[in-house]
């Protein structure tokens, strides 16, 4: 079984079933890469992020929890590498054979219900009316009561077994839903060349740091370089490690997967930038 889900306030679903979790896109809606990552697993869950697969819509991701318990997700949106927004999403896994065994305790408490009502309806065997009596003398009885005394007792039977009118009480207000609102776009002072397109595979602070991360990428065959970007938004400095230099971006999106594959790293496909 298949559970979609956009949500965010903690979905029922069964273990076993296939969650598929769908981001909400912004306003800004082009060029746009989505950075899934699980937050929170049960801590008996082998699941990583590696087990988080695509779904058929740009915005829409799958994986499928291994045990009961609570799982959330976040997704990071980038446009022309650079964050704009941040979603999360949490799900709360039953195991199917417990609520199978809920089911089944109602169903058998229901039953012992029904049971002793059947008991005791058994039970009573006093003599009821229509044992002493024929139908014949019945009718013959009824037909000697006034039809306007019997009027007068529905009346008054209706009268007092009438239950006092109440007015309907206002419907609580609605609570206000506040929207998060998306973080500052950055970087998108920073030239770049549309008819070129790289991979960014990470993205440090400290220069050092970033040395260390594109040797890595190099000793495993990949053309790692580190580009120095400027945010004149938020005036901070950052190193990014990226690979390669394409004219296709299809071709740059295949690479990118497997590299995300076999270096467990989020890459995702950018224009070729310009320093500065």
């Amino acid at each position: 079984m298949t559970f979609f889900g956009c949500a965010k306030e903690n979905p029922q679903a069964t273990l076993g079933d296939t969650i598929i979790v769908t981001a909400e896109i912004p306003e800004e809606s082009q060029d746009l890469d989505f950075i899934w990552e699980l937050t929170s697993v049960p801590d008996n869950s082998d699941l990583v992020n590696a087990d988080i697969e695509s779904a058929d819509a740009i915005a829409s991701v799958r994986f499928t929890p291994d045990v009961p318990g609570t799982y959330s997700l976040e997704v990071s949106i980038f446009q022309y590498n650079d964050e704009i927004s941040t979603e999360s999403f949490s799900y709360d896994v039953a195991d199917l054979g417990v609520a199978e065994e809920i089911v089944s305790e109602v169903e058998n408490s229901e039953a012992d219900e029904s049971s002793a009502v059947d008991e005791l309806l058994a039970e009573n065997d006093e003599p009821k009316w229509y044992d002493s009596e024929s139908v014949e003398d019945v009718l013959a009885d009824a037909k000697d009561i006034p039809v306007e005394t019997v009027k007068e007792e529905k009346e008054v039977e209706m009268v007092e077994e009438a239950p006092p009118s109440k007015k309907s009480s206002p419907p609580p207000p609605k609570k206000a839903v506040k929207k998060r609102k998306p973080k500052p776009t950055r970087g998108t002072s920073i030239p770049y060349d549309k008819n070129r397109f790289t991979i960014q595979v990470g993205s440090k602070k400290e220069l050092a740091d970033a040395k260390t991360f594109a040797a890595k990428l190099i000793d495993a065959g990949y053309d790692a370089y580190i580009q120095k970007a400027v945010f004149k938004e938020t005036n901070e400095v950052w190193y990014r490690i990226r690979v390669g230099s394409y004219d296709k971006r299809e071709t740059a999106t295949a690479v990118a997967k497997s590299l995300s594959k076999t270096q467990r790293e989020a890459a995702w496909v950018d224009f070729v930038r310009y320093e500065y």
